[in-house]
């Protein structure tokens, strides 16, 4: 079943007490001034309390051959495509998926993608580590405390299991994987957006302009 055929079919309040995975907070804080203020924000409610983050964002890139019999390759980005409720349409997205109590980030990361891709990757250095640590990314600062590790694998194509990959997604996961040139990351998700069909989800966008302001600038 394909990842559009999903639509929003109401939107309703939801009380705080009846949420699974978010909760509602009113943060008290002092600005600059020294002034009492508060601000409204969610809270993941499964972030395992010794991890710096709720969640992983996986980055795998491959070398493939170029279409029409060539021997040449370019390198592809493994994306998927799943419907979001909140933006309601199938959004663009790096695999992604939230770490379990008891597993590392870098574990949630090969869990992740052999669940929701098929594929069997190993976690590669993080080329920007600084410190002996990965730098936590925060989606969305001025709503929610969610943060995230962006985390590269490396797929190793000559791997049996990694032959014909068979996602292994829960019953209520509806996932679309696929790859994209690395050099046209940046004009086919601005065209896939065109369309009105599809959201891209923001750190697939900030990474694709990313790659396109490095090519303008020659860097």
């Amino acid at each position: 079943m394909a990842a559009n055929n999903s639509k929003v079919v109401s939107v309703e309040p939801l009380d705080t007490k009846d949420a699974k995975w978010l909760q509602l907070v009113k943060v008290n804080y002092t600005d600059p001034a020294g002034n009492p203020r508060t601000w409204e924000a969610t809270r993941r409610t499964t972030k395992p309390r010794d991890s710096p983050v709720d969640s992983i964002h996986i980055l795998a890139v491959l070398e493939k051959q170029v279409p029409g019999g060539s021997s040449s390759t370019v390198p592809h980005i493994l994306l998927e495509k799943q419907f979001r409720p909140p933006a309601g349409k199938v959004t663009v997205e790096f695999p992604a998926g939230l770490v379990d109590a008891g597993e590392t980030a870098e574990q949630a990361a090969v869990r992740e993608l052999r669940e929701e891709t098929g594929y069997v990757g190993s976690v590669l250095p993080d080329p920007a580590e600084v410190g002996g640590r990965r730098m936590v990314i925060h989606g969305s600062p001025a709503s929610s405390s969610s943060c995230t590790y962006m985390i590269h694998l490396s797929i190793d194509p000559s791997l049996p299991e990694n032959q014909n990959p068979a996602p292994k997604l829960e019953p209520d996961e509806f996932i679309e994987c696929f790859w994209l040139p690395l050099r046209d990351l940046h004009a086919e998700l601005r065209q896939l957006e065109a369309t009105g069909h599809y959201a891209i989800d923001g750190k697939l966008a900030s990474f694709a302009e990313g790659l396109a302001v490095a090519a303008a600038w020659k860097m």
